[in-house]
């Protein structure tokens, strides 16, 4: 007759398997998420510096022309509308009050 222990090894992980897998998992998530590109905020740099500028341009009384030959004049109307590409992103330069929107 064979005899049956109550304890048998066969069963489950033990601890150093878990451990290990549980390693794994961790350092595969880690490099997952880890990865953030950077952001791509020049459309929103140019579109503050622009908005300054019109400001700058209706207070002082004084025509300018900002970068990307957007001449705007000395009541802060703009004379060309435009579109400026920053990659995904676009900003529109409406004509007559200068108003911009991104898209």
């Amino acid at each position: 007759m064979k005899t049956v222990t109550a304890l048998s090894t066969d069963k489950g992980f033990t601890l150093l398997e878990m451990l290990l897998s549980l390693m794994i998992i961790s350092g595969i998530g880690l490099i997952t998420l880890s990865f953030n590109p950077t952001m791509n905020l020049d459309h929103y740099y140019y579109m503050n510096d622009y908005l300054e500028t019109l400001n700058d341009c209706f207070v002082e009384k004084k025509a300018d022309v900002y970068e990307g030959g957007i001449y705007i004049n000395s009541d802060g109307h703009v004379r060309q509308a435009k579109t400026i590409n920053f990659g995904r992103h676009e900003v529109v330069i409406h004509l007559g009050n200068g108003y911009a929107s991104i898209r």
